[in-house]
């Protein structure tokens, strides 16, 4: 072997030391990343608009989203499920009328009759479980 070969190939070797030990120590900051993740609670918002919603209100999933159907006199709770990221992201309409309980999965904020809802509320912290003292 020459010398220049002999200095590529341990050059080669170091190399590829540095970059194993770079993904191991890459792995082990992802592993705490998932653990950290995986030992704080989920964060959600959840929001409840104090009007009725009617069979003439026009609810929609964001600006230019899908429509969202109202038959009758409907109590429209909106959960952001992701509230921390300003795109498009899992959100859930809960729609409850006489007819019973509807969950319809989008992906953006609510848009009522044009105007939207929720986009500068301060939301209400509650601890959870919520303790109920007797009335």
């Amino acid at each position: 072997m020459t010398p220049r070969s002999l200095l590529v190939t341990r050059v080669a070797g170091f190399a590829l030391v540095i970059v194993l030990s770079l993904c191991i120590s890459n792995q082990a900051l992802r592993s705490q990343d998932q653990e950290k993740e995986a030992s704080s609670p989920p964060k959600a918002n959840v929001f409840a608009y104090p009007d009725k919603l009617t069979e003439k209100d026009k609810l929609v999933d964001g600006p230019s989203g899908t429509i969202i159907k109202i038959g009758g006199e409907t109590t429209l709770i909106w959960v952001d499920l992701a509230p921390d990221y300003r795109f498009a992201h899992p959100t859930e309409y809960v729609l409850i009328s006489v007819d019973g309980a509807r969950v319809i999965k989008g992906h953006w904020w609510p848009v009522l009759n044009g105007k939207p809802l929720f986009r500068n509320t301060t939301p209400y912290n509650a601890e959870f479980p919520i303790k109920m003292v007797g009335i």
